[in-house]
């Protein structure tokens, strides 16, 4: 279900807890998917979300109205992971017990791969559209305001990353 966020720009404004509240639920999984594709940690990324959202509500009044708004806070949150990485200034280590928790498992003839290990191969850009249409459901033209994109570009992208990742669950 799609809501229009500009009803609850003024409520947030006012630091009103229910538009708090309806906004994070329908905005959480983009969020997550955008910050988990960058720094592949769920311990970082939840920090990191709690990070954006404290963003979001002390710039609020900054945000244009009629603009997207989802679009907006997308780039909150990837600004949040990309500022993280720089100070961090070192490669995220990856523990497979932590991972095993945060994401879905996809089955395929019996052998069972995680989400980040999957996408592993693609570029950042192809991470982010894959996370963003398979975990957040996001719809496409959304995706492309979200990764700065046009529309035909982030479905060739789209496609072009699911024959990578069909070629190498194959292998």
């Amino acid at each position: 279900m799609s809501i229009n966020f500009e009803e609850y720009i003024d409520l947030l404004i006012e630091k009103d807890n229910e538009a708090f509240e309806i906004v994070y639920n329908h905005t959480k999984k983009g969020v997550f998917s955008i910050i988990i594709s960058l720094v592949r940690n769920k311990t970082i990324t939840e920090d990191l979300m709690q990070d954006t959202y404290i963003k979001m509500i002390k710039k609020i009044k900054q945000y244009k109205r009629g603009r997207n708004f989802n679009a907006w806070l997308m780039q909150i949150a990837k600004n949040t992971a990309l500022d993280y990485l720089r100070k961090s200034k070192k490669e995220t280590l990856y523990d497979p017990q932590e991972q095993a928790y945060i994401h879905e498992s996809l089955k395929t003839e019996a052998k069972t791969y995680d989400v980040l290990d999957l996408v592993k191969p693609l570029n950042e850009t192809e991470k982010q559209i894959v996370l963003l249409r398979a975990v957040a459901e996001y719809k496409f033209k959304d995706i492309a305001r979200i990764v700065d994109k046009p529309l035909g570009t982030v479905l060739w992208l789209y496609n072009k990353a699911i024959k990578q990742l069909k070629h190498e669950v194959k292998s």
